[in-house]
């Protein structure tokens, strides 16, 4: 406004126009930080809730990450994902329970990569078994038959012992994962690779180790 109390009209040149535009844009896609999940995050889980590991990455491949939150609740481990929504977290997708080893072994750790090079981050979960002799790996991608329904396969488990992880890598020119068991006097022991075949991960090489 003006000393004459006119009001000025203030014109915006195209090129800052459309830089606002832009900002703007970019601004309401903003996925919120991992450590801006409370109270969203919070609010959505049980009030018992004990947070084990997060991690942020990208599963449908849209170039958003999305938050996998590994966590204890009323004595059982549960794994849920929350995708962000006009800045703020939001539920979706929960293991209903179903993150569990068929022998009740619960996930201690989450690892979230992407292990076929399809540009989807796929879900990791290790668990210790055999009476903590063992580690077991469970690999999930999501199936995107119905991307407004996501839902997550398991496409490879196995083992290692003693606990390990399974190295994750290229076997020949295809992706691959590899599980090994190290031969002892009361059994024998292998080098176990699973390699990418286009939708699923099949075994490609298997080198056995006999006992000492």
């Amino acid at each position: 406004m003006t000393n004459s109390g006119k009001t000025d009209i203030v014109f915006i040149p195209p090129v800052k126009a459309m830089v606002i535009i832009l900002l703007v844009t970019i601004l309401s896609c903003i996925v919120p930080a991992a450590s801006s999940a409370n109270p969203d995050v919070y609010n959505i889980l049980p009030d018992d809730t004990r947070i084990l590991q997060y991690s942020l990455a990208d599963f449908d491949g849209d170039a958003r990450k999305e938050l996998a939150i590994l966590y204890t609740t009323a004595d059982e481990t549960r794994l849920t994902l929350f995708r962000g929504d006009s800045g703020h977290w939001s539920r979706w997708w929960d293991d209903n329970g179903g993150i569990s080893l068929q022998d009740g072994s619960a996930p201690k750790s989450l690892e979230t990569v992407d292990i076929n090079g399809d540009g989807r981050a796929e879900m990791l979960a290790y668990y210790l078994t055999e009476n903590n002799t063992a580690m077991a790996a469970r690999i999930l991608t999501l199936d995107d038959r119905d991307p407004a329904k996501p839902v997550f396969n398991v496409i490879l488990e196995d083992m290692i012992s003693p606990p390990g992880y399974p190295l994750l890598g290229t076997e020949g020119q295809a992706f691959s994962v590899t599980f090994m068991r190290m031969a002892t006097r009361e059994r024998s022991g292998y080098r176990r690779v699973y390699c990418w075949n286009k939708k699923r991960f099949e075994k490609c090489v298997e080198v056995e180790w006999k006992k000492p």
